[in-house]
């Protein structure tokens, strides 16, 4: 492996627990007022780790090109041209009305919902950069190179899912309330700073939820 591609993994790693760290988690849902933010936030970061990813694969596709792996490129080809078309997606969101950002009132426990999303995603693109990690290694065996990049489109096709089911969530939050909707993740602890709000609107918000658990927004 050389170098370069160690660092990437090491730069992939730190953005990974960055993200995980700096979701906004329910905290940064709570105020009507603060989800668009907090979901741009979201976008934002993913898209910088996807925007990783396809570097790296650009980089594997010239070592394959260089050690005449013609016979793989059009596989290749396509998974770099599903990640493309992915990370624009993230970047350019638009959502125009959305149930979730319009809604004074959202339930807590589709505010959990939601942040497993944002795990999962963030989690989902750490598979993918293993999953680059581990082609780069095949090229450089000249050994399982087709499965493996199978197994490189197949985790981007899952992303891209994921990424679906949260745009979809985001139009109609009642979605988030279906049992098994949302990922079945473990979340991280939330930092103050991401759970901290200090608007008007929050305070009000905190109220809500000290009158009525279950309801916040």
């Amino acid at each position: 492996m050389s170098d370069q591609f160690v660092e990437y993994a090491k730069s992939q790693m730190g953005v990974i627990e960055r993200l995980l760290k700096g979701l906004p988690g329910i905290g940064g849902y709570i105020d009507k007022e603060l989800r668009r933010d907090a979901d741009k936030r979201v976008r934002d970061g993913l898209a910088q780790l996807l925007d990783q990813d396809k570097a790296a694969l650009l980089e594997v596709q010239n070592k394959l090109l260089n050690s005449g792996g013609l016979l793989f490129m059009d596989d290749l080809d396509g998974a770099i041209v599903k990640l493309q078309t992915l990370i624009d997606r993230v970047k350019t969101a638009s959502y125009g009305y959305a149930g979730f950002f319009d809604a004074q009132r959202i339930k807590e426990p589709q505010l959990d919902a939601l942040y497993r999303f944002d795990v999962a995603m963030v989690q989902e693109a750490g598979v993918l950069g293993g999953a680059i990690e581990a082609l780069r290694n095949a090229v450089a065996d000249k050994s399982n190179i087709g499965p493996t990049i199978d197994r490189v489109t197949q985790t981007i096709a899952d992303l891209g899912r994921l990424y679906d089911k949260r745009k979809e969530a985001i139009l109609a939050p009642d979605l988030l309330a279906q049992p098994g909707y949302a990922p079945d993740v473990a979340v991280p602890p939330v930092s103050n700073a991401a759970t901290d709000v200090a608007t008007p609107a929050a305070s009000n918000a905190a109220t809500d939820i000290a009158n009525d658990p279950d309801a916040v927004g």
